[in-house]
């Protein structure tokens, strides 16, 4: 029942590249974990819906975790957030769902990370939490799922807004509200010139223009001056990146040293793949394979480095040019086992907040609820991993808000997509769906 409920509803990971959580209620495990770990410099997301929808998430986890028969129910949170912590417990209450706290880390909310920190398990190279038991959740997702359970589709995000705007806050919008709509909702932008990072300055991406949609995934905006060095960093040219490091890296090792994956004990080291950097191809898929384990979590590049290189680029590079040979699956060691001085390498955020220079705009951004009513939406039919939803719906079409717009391709992997507005159906593609208020 409840699998059908979240299938139809179209939820998916808010916390991630968004893969169908209907999939992932498929299984039998032992641990259900919550991820509400929320590390990224600025995001507060996470930390305000456990704040205000508690016994929403909770009884979300309770749902879940009873249809993949998980009788270990438990919530990894930083112990900082102890507005969080304080309404988990009250909705907790006496059952068996328990609080796991964290220190105030990057990147304490990496999937490898949340569950070798709750479990003392450590995921297979290239595995998945299923693999020891254990499936993931993001808060947002648990409270999707209660919403699916009373029969509402997804068709908002909850997201922060903070940076450069007039009120840094934390709100819902709808799916497919352009950039720029949502940015109002915070007063706008204090900048002329400024960019825009989505879902994180470490691991989220900068956006081309503030006329992008909202998705199921937009966990947040950061508003930056357009010459801030996080920007100028974000939009160096891959040649530029490659030709600096060919030539400044000396080989310190920091980025491998400060590496989580590489401090939990997986063979990742960006400082052999920067040597590939001076290699003619033939000599360069022997240091890439030290990419192939690389979470992309940027503290090599935007922390690590003295010498401010691109080794997190160079890891991606190379993981590209090995999936394109049909080369990316890890051929290495299946046992890992934790660096003894993990402990002492982990990164505090708010030294990695000053390392990039972002420490002016450290605000609450408290949760308000700004009931928008954009005049049109563009709702990608793609938020998920795997392929695309077919369309069901036709130009000059009626919809209602939670209306299916865009249905599963049978046997494929996707999730479905719902209006998130009233309005008529003004345009339809193979990537989008845009519709205009009544």
């Amino acid at each position: 029942m409840l699998l059908d409920q979240v299938k139809q509803a179209g939820v998916v990971g808010a916390g991630g590249a968004g893969f169908p959580t209907h999939i992932k209620l498929q299984t039998q495990v032992e641990y259900y974990l919550v991820n509400g770990a929320e590390c990224e410099p600025l995001m507060h997301k996470d930390r305000e819906l456990m704040c205000r929808f508690s016994r929403e998430i909770v009884q979300g986890l309770q749902w879940a975790a009873d249809c993949v028969h998980a009788d270990k129910r438990i919530f990894g949170i930083k112990s900082k957030n102890q507005c969080a912590i304080e309404a988990l417990k009250t909705a907790i209450g006496t059952s068996s769902v328990s609080i796991h706290e964290f220190g105030d880390y990057y990147p304490a909310g990496d999937e490898y990370e949340l569950v070798y920190g709750i479990t003392g398990r450590l995921i297979p190279p290239q595995g998945l939490p299923l693999e020891v038991g254990a499936v993931v959740n993001n808060v947002e997702t648990l409270f999707n799922i209660y919403q699916a359970a009373q029969g509402r589709p997804v068709t908002d995000t909850f997201l922060t807004i903070t940076g450069a705007v007039k009120r840094s806050m934390t709100t819902r919008a709808p799916i497919g509200m352009q950039v720029r709509d949502v940015l109002a909702l915070a007063g706008g932008p204090t900048l002329s010139s400024y960019r825009i990072m989505e879902s994180g300055l470490m691991m989220g991406r900068l956006l081309p223009d503030d006329s992008q949609p909202v998705t199921k995934t937009t966990g947040g905006l950061i508003v930056l001056p357009a010459d801030h060095r996080l920007i100028q960093r974000y939009t160096t040219p891959p040649r530029v990146m490659d030709r600096i490091g060919h030539s400044a890296c000396d080989q310190c090792s920091y980025c491998t040293e400060l590496c989580p994956r590489y401090l939990l004990g997986y063979d990742v080291q960006p400082h052999l793949v920067m040597r590939s950097l001076g290699f003619t191809a033939m000599g360069t898929e022997l240091w890439n394979t030290h990419a192939l384990l690389c979470c992309q979590c940027g503290i090599c590049t935007l922390y690590a480095c003295p010498e401010g290189l691109y080794p997190r680029e160079a890891c991606l590079r190379g993981m590209t040019d090995l999936r394109g040979k049909g080369q990316g699956k890890w051929q290495g060691s299946k046992q890992v086992s934790v660096h003894s001085i993990k402990d002492s390498r982990r990164v505090p955020v708010k030294l990695l907040m000053r390392r990039l220079g972002v420490m002016d705009y450290d605000a609450h951004a408290e949760f308000v609820e700004t009931s928008a009513h954009p005049e049109q939406v563009r709702i990608l039919l793609k938020q998920h991993v795997g392929v695309a939803a077919e369309a069901v719906v036709k130009a000059g079409e009626k919809v209602e808000r939670g209306q299916l717009i865009g249905r599963i391709p049978e046997g494929k992997l996707a999730a479905a997509v719902h209006a998130s507005i009233s309005g008529i159906i003004a345009e339809v593609t193979t990537e989008a769906v845009t519709i205009r208020a009544k």
